[in-house]
C-alpha cells in the first residue's frame, strides 16, 4: 500500500543553539565507562534491515551480516544464571525515549517527514520491544521468533495496514524450519520486517537516532508471507520472498508480491546487498505494478571507522499513471573513544511525482549524531538534523511554510540481551 503522506511540517535555529550543540558534540559525557561495548548477539538485529529482517538470522550470518561496528551494541548479561529458564531461547529487549526541539516551532507540534521522532518540544516515549527467538539447527530443525513492541512507533509502523491495527503490537512473529537443502535452507512463515533498506526499526541497532528519508518514505516496513534463505557459499546468501504486499498483514487484493535478495560478503570488511521487490499493490481490479530496487554497501575500515551507503529506486504504475521516486543515503561512523561515537548521515530523496510525501519535490537532509555510552546497555544520543526541500514544505509557526527545518534531539536508548 502507498504510504499516506503525513502533513508536511524546518527553521533558523536560535542564536544559542549552535553553541549548545557544539558543546554537546565536542566532548563525551563525563565519567562514562571506557570499556568497549560487547558484541551484538546473533539473535539481535544486525546492521541493516536488509540482513536483520530480510535474511533469517539462522541462515549464514557470515554472508548476510555487514561487518560494521554497531551503535548501541546489545550487551550480554554478565551472568547466565538468570536466563537458564529460557533454555536455548534467546531474549533481547530495547527501549528508547527522546526530547526534540524544532526551530520552526510548528503549531501542530509535529516534525515533518519524521516517523519515530515526530513530536516537537515535548518529552516523548518512542518504543519498547521484547524479542524471543529459537533458531532452528540441524538437531532441532524447527524454531520461531516473536518481537512484541509497544508505543507510538508500533502504531506508526502498522497505521497503513488494511487489518486496522490487529497486529499493531506484533512487529514480527514467524515459525522457522531448517530444510535439508544445500547448506541448509531456512524457511520462515509469518510476519517479518522488510528486506529493503539499511536501517532496522529499533533505534538501538541504528547508527543515528532519527530514521533516514529512505527508511521513512521510500520503502515498506514489514510483510506477511513466506521467505526462504539459502547460503550459496561461505560468503553469499540468497533469499526469496512471497508476501501479501507492502505493509499488509491483511492483503488489499488477490495478487501477491515477490522479492529476492542477495547478500555478498566480498571481504571480511565489505558487504554488498542487492534486493528487488515487485508486484501489483493497487486494490482488486486495478491494473498496475510496483517495483523497488535496493542496494546497500557496508565497509568496516577499522574497528573505529565504518562507512555505509544505501540506494533506493522505485516505480509504481496504477491505472496507466506512473510515479517514480529514488534516493541515496551515505553514512559514516567514527569511534572517538570506546564510549563516544560520531555518526554523520547525508541523503537526497527525489519524490518526483509526490508518491511518498504527497508533494512533487526533492528533499535533502543532513544529520549529525553524537552517541555517549553512560552505562553498559544505556546510551545518550545528541542529534542535530537539517531537512530542506525544493518546495515550501515545512510548517513554520502558524499558517506559514518554509523550505527547511532544523531540529535538535536528545534520546536515551537502552538494550539488553541474554547470552
Amino acid at each position: 500500500m502507498t504510504r499516506a503522506a503525513r502533513f508536511a511540517l524546518c527553521w533558523t535555529p536560535p542564536a544559542a543553539l549552535p553553541i549548545a550543540l557544539a558543546a554537546a558534540l565536542a566532548c563525551p559525557v563525563l565519567g562514562m565507562a571506557q570499556t568497549p561495548a560487547a558484541p551484538e548477539p546473533t539473535s539481535a538485529p544486525v546492521t541493516t534491515t536488509a540482513t536483520s529482517a530480510g535474511a533469517p538470522t539462522g541462515a549464514s550470518p557470515e554472508a548476510a551480516t555487514p561487518a560494521a561496528t554497531q551503535p548501541g551494541d546489545v550487551p550480554a548479561a554478565p551472568a547466565p544464571t538468570p536466563w537458564k529458564f529460557l533454555g536455548p531461547v534467546k531474549f533481547t529487549t530495547t527501549l528508547d525515549t527522546y526530547y526534540a526541539y524544532n526551530g520552526n516551532q510548528p503549531a501542530s507540534g509535529k516534525n515533518v517527514l519524521r516517523n519515530f521522532d515526530e513530536n516537537d518540544n515535548e518529552f516523548s516515549f518512542s518504543y519498547f520491544e521484547t524479542t524471543f527467538e529459537l533458531l532452528p539447527t540441524e538437531k532441532r530443525w524447527v524454531g520461531f521468533r516473536a518481537d512484541i513492541g509497544f508505543g507510538p512507533t508500533a502504531t506508526w509502523v502498522n497505521s497503513f495496514d488494511p487489518n486496522d491495527g490487529a497486529l499493531e503490537y506484533v512487529q514480527q512473529a514467524y515459525a522457522s524450519v531448517l530444510a535439508p537443502v544445500g547448506r541448509g535452507m531456512q524457511i520462515d512463515v509469518g510476519k517479518f520486517n522488510t528486506p529493503i533498506g539499511a536501517e532496522p526499526t529499533e533505534t538501538a541497532y541504528n547508527w543515528n537516532y532519527s530514521r533516514s528519508l529512505l527508511f521513512a518514505w521510500a520503502a515498506p516496513y514489514y510483510h506477511m508471507g513466506v521467505r526462504a534463505a539459502l547460503p550459496v557459499s561461505d560468503t553469499v546468501t540468497a533469499t526469496a520472498f512471497l508476501v501479501n504486499g507492502w505493509n499488509n498483514a491483511k492483503d488489499n487484493n488477490d495478487a501477491k508480491t515477490g522479492a529476492a535478495q542477495v547478500a555478498w560478503k566480498v571481504t571480511p570488511s565489505l558487504t554488498l546487498t542487492q534486493a528487488w521487490m515487485g508486484g501489483p499493490e493497487g486494490p482488486d481490479g486495478a491494473v498496475g505494478w510496483r517495483n523497488l530496487y535496493d542496494t546497500i554497501a557496508t565497509w568496516t575500515i577499522s574497528p573505529r571507522v565504518s562507512l555505509m551507503g544505501n540506494v533506493d529506486i522505485g516505480r509504481d504504475t496504477y491505472e496507466g499513471q506512473t510515479a517514480a521516486w529514488h534516493g541515496v543515503a551515505a553514512y559514516a561512523r567514527f569511534g572517538v573513544l570506546d564510549s563516544w561515537w560520531i555518526t554523520p548521515r547525508y541523503e537526497i530523496f527525489e519524490d518526483r511525482d509526490g508518491f511518498a510525501t504527497g508533494t512533487a519535490q526533492t528533499i535533502r537532509e543532513l544529520t549529525l549524531t553524537s552517541e555517549h555510552t553512560l552505562l553498559k546497555g544505556l546510551s545518550l544520543r545528541v542529534e542535530y538534523r537539517r531537512d530542506w526541500s525544493t518546495e515550501d514544505f515545512f510548517e513554520y509557526k502558524t499558517d506559514e511554510f518554509r523550505s527547511n527545518q532544523n531540529t535538535i534531539l536528545f534520546g536515551f536508548v537502552y538494550a539488553l540481551a541474554s547470552p
